[in-house]
C-alpha cells in the first residue's frame, strides 16, 4: 500500500502553515521528516492523520481517501496521550478490544522488552514521561499498523529505550509496516530511514532517498551538511 501526500497546502483556521507538500510512504520503508521547530513537521502529520483537513491537496492511501483506510494508521505522539483513568494494563487490554487483536506473547515479550512490568497498575500521573511513551510506543506496535506516523518519539527515553525503540522499528519495517518519523536528531535520521524529506519555512525543500545519500558524490557529505545548507539559504 502507499499513503500518499499531493500537493498539501495547511495550517490552522486561515494560518497556512504548510505549502505544497508531496511525497509518499511506501509499505516496508522508513521515511524521515526533519527540520527547525516550527518547520511544519507536526502540521504536515496531522494533515496525514486527519486531525488538521487540508486547504489544498489531497491525503490518500491506494490513491483513496485516506478516511476509508483510517484504521490502518497508528500514531506515537510528541506527547503521550494517555488516559487518565486507566492503568497501564488498562490501556493495552483497550486496545486489544478496539482493534480485536490476541497478540499476548508479543504484548508480553514488549512489556519486559521495555521495563514495564512493575508499572502495569500505575495510572499515567504516577508515570514518568519516558515511561508514558513507552506505553504509547507497545500501544501503537500492538495495533497491527500497515503505516506508523511519529512524532519526535525519542524525548524522554532512557539509552535502553531508544536503541530497543530503533531496533523495533527496523523490525517492523522488515515485517513491511510503513513508517513516517518526524525527528530533529539528524544522526537517528540519516541512519534509520531509507529517504528524507527536509522542510523549512512550510516549504518542502529535500527529498532524497538513500542511494543518494550514500553515492559516489556524496561520501564526504552528511544528512547535517545537506541540512544546514538548506536552513542557511534562508536567512
Amino acid at each position: 500500500m502507499i499513503l500518499s501526500l499531493n500537493h498539501v497546502s495547511g495550517g490552522y483556521l486561515t494560518r497556512k502553515i504548510i505549502r505544497d507538500i508531496s511525497f509518499d510512504i511506501h509499505t516496508g520503508e522508513i521515511i524521515g521528516l526533519v527540520g527547525l521547530n516550527g518547520a511544519g513537521k507536526s502540521t504536515t502529520l496531522r494533515h496525514m492523520i486527519g486531525t488538521l483537513k487540508p486547504m489544498g491537496g489531497e491525503v490518500t492511501i491506494n490513491e483513496q481517501d485516506w478516511y476509508i483506510h483510517r484504521e490502518k494508521i497508528a500514531v506515537i505522539p510528541d506527547k503521550p496521550h494517555l488516559y487518565p483513568n486507566l492503568t497501564v494494563n488498562e490501556h493495552f487490554e483497550f486496545i486489544k478490544r478496539i482493534y480485536q487483536i490476541d497478540k499476548d506473547d508479543y504484548l508480553n515479550a514488549l512489556i519486559d522488552r521495555y521495563s514495564l512490568r512493575t508499572h502495569m497498575n500505575k495510572y499515567p500521573y504516577a508515570l514518568s514521561k519516558g515511561t508514558q511513551q513507552k506505553v504509547s510506543i507497545i500501544s501503537a506496535m500492538i495495533s497491527n499498523p500497515t503505516f506508523l506516523v511519529i512524532d519526535e518519539p525519542f524525548m524522554g527515553l532512557d539509552p535502553r529505550g531508544l536503541k530497543y525503540f530503533m531496533e523495533d522499528l527496523v523490525r517492523l519495517k522488515i515485517e513491511g509496516v510503513g513508517i513516517i518519523l518526524s525527528t530533529h536528531m539528524l544522526n537517528i535520521a540519516e541512519r534509520l530511514c531509507d529517504r528524507v524529506i527536509v522542510l523549512h519555512e512550510g516549504d518542502q525543500k529535500f527529498y532524497h532517498d538513500r542511494p543518494y545519500l550514500t553515492a559516489e558524490h556524496m561520501k564526504d557529505v552528511t544528512l547535517e551538511d545537506i541540512f544546514f545548507s538548506i536552513i542557511e539559504e534562508k536567512r
